[in-house]
């Protein structure tokens, strides 16, 4: 039996919560907030009172929310995202990230006062009140704006596995070959492919190692092909889909399927080999998984 645990579903929101993002995001959040400052002027400075530079001034506004959105969400947005399993929970768990994040940035802004201003109300409610109001105020004009945007090219990506999912079921509905002949980077390397016995292909550099089965068990050979080569003249092979950037596989030979919405692990009947879907792929790779009746 096949079986799929965990949510099948891409969320936009999750990026967020990815330490491959976060860091990308913290980038974007300082320099955004240094050309914001910078260049605006959006809020009330009287230049008088500055102990340094105006550039250096927006420098430690924009270092300091961006060293504390990439803390927070490392370390303690991280830690609570595995239970996250719906939409509802994950909106709910980063509205009060980001409102917890902007309250955070606004009391080290508080705080970072003495050290950049001449005043001697720099500790008065007052200018911590301005503090944590205008956090807020630039954070939720921020986060806005990227959550918008993720969303946008989140939906432009996904418009385009619509465009894939339709080309590989218009290929699936034609009679399929027996036999590919293959051509590699040497011509004395050309060899001839069975999809029906496929299982799954791994990048091996400019080689890829093709797991098949056939009346004799497994049968692994490796073959001087890129991935991106083979994949190419494999393409109008309905069955056979890129899953990861090292790997393409026969959706038809999956066994068992686990994982997350960070991410699949692929098993096959004969062999321990588990084959990773990234979540780039996860979509696409449901949404074919479905519809040929796989689950």
């Amino acid at each position: 039996m096949q079986e799929i645990t965990g949510p099948g579903k891409q969320m936009y929101l999750y990026d967020i919560y990815q330490l491959n993002k976060t860091a990308k995001m913290a980038g974007l959040l300082f320099l955004g907030t240094l050309l914001f400052l910078f260049l605006f002027k959006p809020f009330v400075v009287n230049e008088a009172e500055l102990k340094y530079s105006y550039l250096f001034t927006c420098l430690v506004h924009a270092v300091s929310p961006a060293v504390i959105f990439i803390g927070y969400f490392r370390i303690v947005g991280y830690i609570k995202n595995e239970d996250l399993l719906n939409d509802r929970q994950l909106t709910f768990h980063l509205v009060f990230s980001l409102a917890s994040v902007f309250l955070i940035i606004g009391v080290v802004s508080f705080l970072l006062r003495d050290l950049i201003y001449n005043n001697s109300d720099n500790w008065s409610l007052r200018y911590f009140w301005e503090e944590i109001r205008n956090t807020y105020l630039a954070g939720g004009l921020f986060s806005s704006y990227f959550l918008f945007a993720n969303y946008y090219f989140r939906s432009q990506k996904n418009r385009k596995h619509e465009y894939n999912l339709q080309e590989i079921k218009e290929n699936d509905t034609q009679v399929q070959p027996d036999v590919v002949f293959i051509k590699a980077h040497v011509k004395m390397d050309d060899f001839n492919f069975n999809p029906s016995a496929f299982l799954f292909a791994r990048a091996e550099g400019n080689y890829i190692e093709i797991t098949t089965r056939n009346n004799d068990g497994l049968k692994k050979e490796l073959k001087r092909i890129s991935l991106k080569q083979f994949e190419l003249q494999i393409s109008g092979i309905g069955n056979l889909i890129r899953c990861h950037r090292t790997y393409l596989i026969n959706i038809r030979q999956v066994n068992h399927v686990t994982g997350n919405s960070q991410g699949y692990l692929l098993s096959f009947q004969g062999t321990a080999d588990k084959i990773p879907v990234s979540r780039a792929n996860l979509e696409i790779f449901d949404r074919l998984y479905l519809e040929k009746g796989m689950n």
